[in-house]
């Protein structure tokens, strides 16, 4: 049996790791990533991340980045979540669609984003949110 969970709310990042096609893993906002990501109930989301340890003048590159933010609309299609994207710090982002395989873990979200790319490497991104 499928657990349902309500996304609406804001969110508290907990963890986040990308795991690659060759087993290998990066934490690519550190052993501690921050982040919020909010979900109104009109269809509109933010999301932002950052790395706590590197967020700081003249740290940010699109390779490794320190802080990272997109909005838009979200729907809910099943087991996953819509971001229908608006405006990003990475702007090739903006009037993409990306997807989101929910997982409730208790009271926990997860969010699986599949092609996320760090050094040049694709994977798939694994972020666990906490509601505040």
């Amino acid at each position: 049996m499928r657990t349902t969970i309500s996304i609406i709310g804001t969110w508290a990042l907990k963890s986040f790791v990308t795991e690659f096609d060759d087993g290998s893993t990066l934490l690519p906002y550190g052993d501690n990533p921050q982040g919020r990501i909010v979900y109104a109930g009109s269809g509109f989301m933010s999301a932002h991340l950052w790395n706590p340890d590197r967020h700081v003048q003249g740290a940010n590159s699109s390779e490794y980045p320190s802080y990272f933010s997109y909005c838009g609309d979200w729907s809910i299609e099943g087991p996953v979540v819509r971001h229908r994207v608006h405006a990003a710090t990475e702007a090739s982002w903006a009037g993409q669609d990306k997807l989101r395989t929910m997982t409730p873990i208790g009271e926990l979200l997860e969010l699986t984003a599949e092609g996320v790319v760090f050094g040049g490497k694709e994977g798939r991104g694994i972020l666990v949110w906490e509601r505040l």
